[in-house]
């Protein structure tokens, strides 16, 4: 996301470089026999790229889609959503609250950003500390 020796912290910049990565992932996956994380990454990257979540900056760790409100949620700039979309190795998805919990489970990428934008949604209406409600991230809590 270096345009011209310049970071461009722009949304859609984040999505087109997750996009990017995704797909580079999924062609790792399908030739390498050192992962368990499935090629269905660029499908779930593609189709949460198309949804309401667009408005949210997406990452990816620990085979996990995660959005943020700010482009570097890990120094402040953003708060971490509760709810991501992990891949398992059975090639299916889990859309997961952050204290653990398996939400969902289905083997649709549709399915499962659905999932997430109604959950997101309904936090944001109900603008008390909901299961959805967007959250400081992880690491904010470490820096004491």
């Amino acid at each position: 996301m270096v345009s011209g020796g310049k970071a461009d912290d722009s949304i859609e910049a984040a999505w087109e470089w997750q996009a990017q990565a995704a797909e580079a992932w999924d062609e790792r996956s399908r030739t390498s026999t050192t992962t368990w994380i499935p090629p269905i990454l660029a499908a779930l990257v593609d189709r949460a790229r198309d949804s309401a979540l667009r408005q949210f900056y997406p990452f990816t760790s620990h085979a996990t889609l995660a959005f943020s409100t700010g482009p570097r949620h890990w120094l402040g700039e953003g708060e971490v959503l509760p709810v991501a979309i992990a891949l398992a190795p059975e090639g299916v998805y889990l859309v997961r609250h952050r204290s653990g919990g398996a939400l969902l489970e289905t083997a649709s990428a549709d399915e499962a950003v659905t999932a997430v934008e109604r959950l997101v949604e309904e936090g944001l209406k109900g603008g008390g500390q909901t299961a959805t409600r967007a959250v400081p991230g992880p690491s904010d809590d470490d820096r004491g």
